[in-house]
């Protein structure tokens, strides 16, 4: 057989290959729909039950409207939490990307069994590497989050930021491809910057909740060191955990049910905690009651009876900024806006004639402080 013909042939039967295994894939799904579906129902009750307790909703978890609403709230959790851990994960691609034209991954280095003392240096090396690069572009973050609390922006402070920003994906993609051999690919050089990119987004991000949650207990600028070293800790440690994962699907003979069964354990794990399922129930929940609005106002006849509580005394027919908490048997439950009290408003959908995002400019902020 020519050159040609195997390729050919080897083209032809791979394709055949990967159809028997996604309809062995598709079966082992439909065989657990019933399980893999009660599941998700039940978590989503959670979800949304942890989202009552933490705001002190009047909401009854047995109420029609909330029974009816949990298959498309388990479809918006799932979306949710899969697109925020993608999100984590995002950065490990650049260690599945070939160094060379010769194959050679860095994910080559990953080697959790028992195997000789060569093979067992290599992986603490690349979790070594993978822990310095988190270190170098977390420390690029603490310091421009620092800074910017005392300096102000101009275009010299900008000019510094993007220098820095350079130098540190210099120092990341040197530590990514130091003691490897041979010539380093451009298509590699690429898939290194754009993972210390979106490195910088996902530590950036992941600051931005762990100083909210951290501002709870401390409000001095000292403690943002030690908790980025821990928010740094737990990155390394989750993406890692990803980087294995990936690992196992890739060398799985049902990829989609060891996704399915992750899926499963994190929707789960989640919803375990109080905080984080109260969070994320709330955003699925709210969002979807307010329109996607954060803030918002509502408009009404100015003669509407019983909205007394939530009209703006300066605007008649208007009412405050509130917060849209929950949406049931036509009625809004509402809170104003940036308000620590967990006192409850009733508005009935048929009262209102409009509902719309809370402009922004000066009298939202003295509607908001009035409130």
């Amino acid at each position: 057989m020519s050159e040609f013909e195997r390729i050919e042939a080897e083209s032809t039967k791979a394709p055949s290959d990967r159809y028997v295994q996604l309809s062995r894939c598709l079966l082992w799904l439909n065989e657990r729909a019933w399980p893999l579906s009660i599941g998700i129902l039940l978590t989503a009750g959670l979800y949304l039950y942890q989202y009552i307790q933490e705001e002190n909703i009047p909401l009854s978890i047995t109420s029609s409207a909330v029974i009816t609403a949990l298959p498309v709230m388990s479809a918006i959790l799932v979306f949710i939490i899969s697109v925020l851990t993608a999100f984590v994960l995002l950065p490990i691609f650049v260690l599945f990307q070939r160094l060379n034209p010769a194959g050679q991954r860095l994910s080559d280095e990953f080697s959790f069994g028992q195997r000789d003392a060569a093979a067992g240096r290599r992986h603490l090396r690349m979790l070594g590497r993978w822990a310095g690069g988190l270190l170098i572009l977390g420390s690029y973050c603490s310091v421009l989050i620092a800074a910017s609390s005392y300096v102000q922006s101009h275009w010299l402070s900008t000019g510094a930021a993007l220098l820095g920003a350079g130098l540190t994906i210099a120092a990341y993609y040197w530590l990514m491809t130091r003691g490897v051999q041979g010539r380093v690919s451009n298509e590699f050089r690429i898939a290194c910057v754009m993972s210390a990119f979106v490195q910088l987004g996902v530590i950036l991000n992941v600051t931005i909740v762990a100083i909210s949650i951290a501002s709870q207990y401390v409000n001095h600028i000292a403690w943002l060191f030690p908790v980025m070293l821990a928010e740094l800790l737990i990155v390394w440690l989750i993406q890692l955990l990803g980087a294995l994962f990936v690992l196992k699907v890739r060398g799985h003979e049902n990829p989609i049910a060891l996704l399915a069964i992750a899926i499963m354990a994190v929707v789960i794990g989640l919803g375990l905690n109080p905080p984080s399922g109260a969070k994320l129930g709330g955003f699925a929940f709210q969002m979807s009651a307010s329109g996607a609005r954060h803030c918002s106002i509502m408009t009404f006849a100015p003669d509407t009876k019983g909205l007394e509580a939530i009209a703006d005394p300066a605007r008649p027919g208007i009412s405050r900024p509130l917060r849209v908490i929950a949406e049931a048997d036509a009625t809004y439950f509402v809170r104003p806006w940036k308000t620590d009290s967990k006192a409850v408003h009733f508005v009935p959908r048929a009262s209102l004639t409009g509902i719309d995002a809370c402009p922004v400019g000066k009298n939202t902020a003295d509607n908001v402080q009035e409130s």
